[in-house]
């Protein structure tokens, strides 16, 4: 239940009808910043903690924005100190062959994890990169191999839009720093991810619903041949926590074929079309013993020439808690 805010002392409430508004912007910085879902509201909580605490360095009302993504800026950075950077599947050295049993999971702060597409508000104030861009799965994975420090100073100017003056005061340097900074972070941006076009989401072009409805419904019936004429010939899987992947659809294929398929007679799949950062995805769910199926993964996807080219499946319980407080089931009826 959500508290009686006319209730609270009057200087509080005045304090979150001023932050209140910038509360969904403030957690896709901390996610893009950590690149975690299952942090970012604990992030927002100590920016509001601090920033309460802090009201008198104000200036005006109309420079809180600027002063609300300079305290979650630093309350990111803080948080970075204590912990390695999030990675996804490729990242953890070359492909493993579909033959090779599976290591043991890693812990789930190892991972980098989805967000619900719900999170993403209905306008944004993005500079260099659009809304949907900003929150891509490919982009938050480039941003982990940035320092912390260019990681903000990057958000701060190209997706925030703050102007050099703002970035350095935020980040306690010179702007010629901060300007340096942000250079070096562009550099090595481009060098991970190639040309944006090669990767970012185009917002006029409509996602491909019916191939990814058809690949679910091969899931479903158990059809290994659709599945796999579906996947690029260069696709890769990963399956966080489990740290291994795939490249390559014959090995991917023969991954499903030998991993996956043996088990769909008496363990079925079922799934459901979800948003995850800004694009379709699939919530999968398998059959137990109590006539449900219960929550298995969300796989994320990139498409290419008409095919999967990437899947992420993530298995991680932290990886669905974002999407069960925004009210995707932990079962469904077989």
């Amino acid at each position: 239940m959500n508290p009686d805010l006319s209730s609270r002392p009057k200087s509080e409430l005045g304090f979150v009808q001023l932050v209140e508004p910038h509360r969904k912007n403030v957690r896709l910085h901390c996610y893009r910043m950590l690149g975690s879902a299952h942090d970012c509201d604990d992030m927002v909580q100590e920016t509001f903690v601090r920033a309460l605490r802090s009201l008198d360095t104000l200036a005006e009302p109309a420079a809180v924005r600027g002063w609300l993504y300079r305290i979650a800026t630093n309350v990111c950075l803080d948080e970075l100190q204590k912990r390695a950077p999030r990675v996804r599947g490729p990242e953890l050295g070359p492909p493993s062959r579909p033959e090779e049993t599976s290591p043991p999971p890693l812990p789930d702060e190892t991972w980098l994890e989805p967000m619900p597409s719900a999170w993403l508000p209905q306008a944004d104030p993005a500079a260099r990169y659009g809304l949907k861009e900003s929150v891509a799965l490919a982009f938050v994975a480039a941003l982990q191999i940035l320092t912390p420090a260019q990681r903000a100073v990057l958000l701060l100017r190209d997706v925030v839009g703050l102007s050099a003056e703002e970035t350095a005061s935020a980040l306690d340097c010179s702007v010629s720093a901060a300007n340096s900074m942000l250079h070096r972070a562009r550099t090595a941006l481009d060098e991970r991810t190639g040309p944006r076009s090669s990767w970012s989401p185009d917002p006029a072009a409509p996602v491909d619903r019916a191939l990814l409805e058809r690949y679910l419904r091969a899931w479903e019936s158990g059809d290994l041949a659709t599945i796999v004429a579906l996947l690029h010939d260069d696709v890769t899987l990963s399956m966080p926590p489990v740290p291994r992947w795939l490249a390559g659809s014959r090995d991917v294929g023969s991954f499903f074929r030998s991993h996956v398929q043996p088990s769909h007679a008496h363990r079925p799949f079922r799934g459901t079309l979800v948003e995850a950062n800004g694009a379709l995805s699939i919530a999968f769910y398998r059959a137990r013993e109590d006539g449900q199926a219960h929550y298995f993964a969300i796989q994320t996807f990139e498409l290419s020439d008409a095919r999967i080219r990437v899947i992420d499946h993530f298995m991680s319980k932290s990886s669905l808690a974002a999407f069960a407080a925004e009210g995707l089931a932990a079962t469904i009826e077989l």
